[in-house]
């Protein structure tokens, strides 16, 4: 590592040109969170712009897809809530999906401003034909971790994810 005296701060290390990429993850000022954006990135953006190709749905929609397999019932400000989406994307796929057909919404009987939300059919069955290439995407990323390491792995991201709360501002969905 090289060390540079351009007004940044004297721990902000510059990676020689042949430290490569662990030279650029490790000699950013936030490592960590861009490692983690890093990691995702390559897993989610190829796989996200495939099914948006082949299937016609948004990146939105895709993990409202996601969201709702998982757990149906839930209104689209529960949905923001638990999934940093702003609500302005997340009301923009809602009404995207329900005219595609694949999800519906029914009003909530105790509050008619409430709405919650279910797949259909046939949003069950374009979950069916593209969940297989995201979970081989998962094991391929995952494949250099032992069993060990990807019970601590998962342990730390549920801590972290445990911890959003404490660190993100109201205003982030």
């Amino acid at each position: 590592m090289t060390l540079i005296s351009d007004g940044a701060p004297p721990d902000a290390a510059v990676p020689d040109e042949d430290d490569g990429l662990r030279g650029i993850l490790n000699g950013t000022e936030i490592p960590t969170a861009y490692k983690i954006g890093y990691v995702l990135n390559f897993y989610r953006e190829p796989a996200f712009r495939a099914i948006e190709l082949e299937h016609g749905i948004t990146r939105s929609e895709i993990v409202m897809l996601l969201t709702l397999h998982y757990r149906e019932g839930i209104s689209a400000s529960e949905f923001c809530q638990f999934s940093g989406h702003p609500k302005k994307g997340v009301s923009r796929a809602v009404i995207a999906l329900e005219r595609k057909g694949l999800i519906s919404r029914r009003t909530d009987a105790t509050d008619q401003r409430r709405q919650f939300l279910f797949l259909t059919e046939a949003g069950r069955a374009l979950y069916a034909r593209y969940i297989p290439e995201l979970k081989a995407r998962e094991r391929a990323m995952l494949a250099c971790l032992s069993a060990a390491e990807l019970r601590s792995l998962n342990r730390l991201l549920d801590k972290l994810a445990d911890h959003v709360p404490e660190w993100a501002s109201p205003g982030d969905a």
